[in-house]
């Protein structure tokens, strides 16, 4: 390894065994106000920097939607009852947080800033979700757009909305391949089940995130698209033979790689059996060594996924998987949970280092690709987007202009019966809605749908329900049902939770009589949309400007431009 940077060796000279082993640890910190431990987390642990998760009190559990079962606990002694909502802030107001959190880190002796790295993958995937922010859809919504320059585009927005508040390492872009359509994942995650298409879309996103001077992540490295299961929950095998996976799963990588465009790599929680039939990727050897570094020749930092998750875990151990993940070749480790498991983590990892399961030497290199990268990306210096007010980068004409647009240009009608759409201005309609998010601000909350619906029908109803439907939800839709001739029904998936699939499909088969529109935020029939739904609007995202659009599109008051971004065509009316 070629350590060329004189700074970061020389701070690496200067530094303890506890400072290294913290330097390559990425620590969780859950909603809007740090409490003590998170100052611990900097002050006595040395992290690297922080997983930002702003909507949330604490991190959750992972609870196995079917079963219902915990798979992994997270649980600590915080003091808190309810674990859910945190407290809505301002931009500028959680700027502060962070602001405060890196002056804590520059008071280290050797003045290392942190990291802060979060999820922004479109859709209901974005940890900065408050404060008026233009989101955009999920990278298939991206790909529904039929334009690469697209993905480039909000990369930048992303980057520059993103940057202005303090957050710096964004996990994106998603360079799985979903060809699986039953994936429960990976789905809309994924910008298509196209591998050429997801590395020319992918190329452009990470275009966008070097030019925002923002650190983007690959993942999930090989490639989580060819299955059914959730590693939040299980251990998925990608049973897909050697030449398929080097010319399908790793084509973007590989293509990215070659342009240095991918300055980190996130590994799978999956088993490869074409690479490592033995060890899931994550501490596998022969995936991070041999494939990934020698025979793809990637120089950049290697992290994990979040150590937490049930397919790690549960096999062995979150402390002992992290130190293992290291001894196979990653650089840094993910590590949300705020509880006993830091110092069980880092104990586990001086022990690996002690033993010279992890030699000093190798240690060091992989602080060095940390340190270095944050260099290279103006970490240990004020940025310049950093001086920017985050209120005025989100207010930016351009900004919010670009939503609009690739809102209209993602959403699409996958089915259409002749005379439903358009609605019309003095249809009775019922607006059937879920509750998908516990965001409640005025630009995103529940029933924005309808709210949207209302500004061009004039007897438009709501009836808003759980995202999974209870027997009192049901029992309402039923009775409300019948006093509307047209029913718009939500069907949106959210990954670790069950949706409605089954119950719709029967409610449809046995109101034939009824005007039925689905709108749903992804394209599959596996996961969402019901074979006997005549007339379906694919959103790509529930989040606020792909909603608007959906409204317009319903009375044809908004003409879609989406693309079919998948190679597989939903089945058409005359198909089933």
């Amino acid at each position: 390894m070629d350590r060329k940077n004189k700074y970061v060796n020389h701070l690496i000279s200067q530094m303890s065994l506890n400072e290294k082993i913290g330097a390559i640890l990425t620590l969780g910190f859950a909603g809007a106000v740090p409490r003590r431990h998170i100052y611990e987390f900097i002050e006595k642990y040395h992290c690297g920097g922080l997983r930002l998760s702003c909507d949330m009190r604490t991190f959750g559990s992972y609870v196995d939607p079917k079963s219902s079962k915990t798979v992994v606990s997270v649980e600590g002694d915080n003091g808190c009852k309810y674990k859910t909502e945190a407290p809505i802030c301002t931009a500028s107001e959680y700027k502060e947080v962070l602001d405060s959190l890196q002056e804590a880190a520059r008071k280290r002796h050797l003045s290392i800033p942190l990291h802060f790295s979060y999820d922004q993958e479109g859709g209901s995937s974005a940890d900065f979700c408050f404060g008026g922010v233009n989101l955009f859809p999920k990278p298939m919504g991206i790909r529904a757009t039929g334009d690469p320059a697209m993905a480039y585009e909000v990369a930048k927005a992303v980057s520059r909305q993103s940057k202005a508040v303090g957050f710096n390492w964004v996990h994106s872009p998603v360079l799985d391949v979903n060809s699986d359509p039953r994936n429960p994942e990976i789905y809309t995650r994924a910008y298509s089940d196209n591998a050429e298409d997801v590395t020319e879309y992918a190329m452009e996103s990470c275009r966008g995130f070097k030019e925002g001077k923002m650190i983007a992540t690959g993942k999930h490295f090989p490639g989580r698209g060819h299955s059914d299961i959730d590693a939040h929950f299980q251990v998925p095998v990608i049973d897909v033979d050697y030449d398929t996976m080097m010319n399908r799963e790793l084509l973007p990588y590989k293509k990215l790689i070659e342009k240095d465009l991918l300055p980190s790599i996130m590994i799978a929680h999956s088993i490869f059996p074409a690479i490592d039939p033995d060890y899931i990727a994550t501490v596998s050897k022969k995936v991070i060594t041999g494939l990934l570094r020698e025979r793809l020749g990637f120089e950049g930092v290697i992290t994990t996924d979040s150590m937490t998750m049930g397919a790690i875990a549960t096999r062995y151990g979150v402390a002992h998987a992290c130190a293992m993940a290291l001894e196979a070749g990653a650089d840094l480790v993910l590590m949300k949970a705020e509880n006993r498991l830091v110092e069980e983590t880092i104990a586990e990892i001086r022990r690996f280092v002690t033993e010279g399961r992890i030699p000093e030497e190798t240690l060091d290199e992989k602080v060095y690709r940390v340190l270095d990268l944050k260099y290279r990306y103006g970490l240990f210096f004020d940025s310049e987007n950093h001086q920017e007010a985050p209120e005025t980068v989100i207010q930016d004409k351009a900004v919010k202009e670009l939503a609009t647009t690739v809102a209209r240009r993602s959403v699409l009608i996958a089915r259409q019966e002749e005379g439903v759409l358009p609605l019309g201005k003095d249809e009775k309609i019922l607006i059937v809605e879920q509750k998908v998010k516990n965001y409640n601000t005025l630009q995103w909350h529940s029933g924005i749908l309808f709210e949207n619906c209302i500004r061009y029908g004039e007897k438009v109803s709501y009836l808003e329900t759980a995202y999974t439907y209870d027997e009192q939800d049901k029992e309402r839709i039923l009775n409300a049902a019948e006093q509307y001739d047209t029913i718009v029904f939500t069907s949106y998936f959210i990954r670790g939770k069950l949706s409605n699939l089954e119950w719709l499909e029967s409610w449809i088969k046995e109101h034939q009589d009824k005007k039925v529109i689905i709108v749903s935020n992804t394209p599959y029939e596996e996961l969402t949309i019901p074979k006997s739904g005549k007339n379906v609007i694919v959103t790509f995202a529930t989040s606020p400007e792909n909603v608007k659009v959906t409204a317009g599109v319903l009375f044809g008051r908004i003409v879609p431009e989406g693309v079919w971004p998948l190679q597989k065509r939903l089945s058409s009316i005359a198909d089933r």
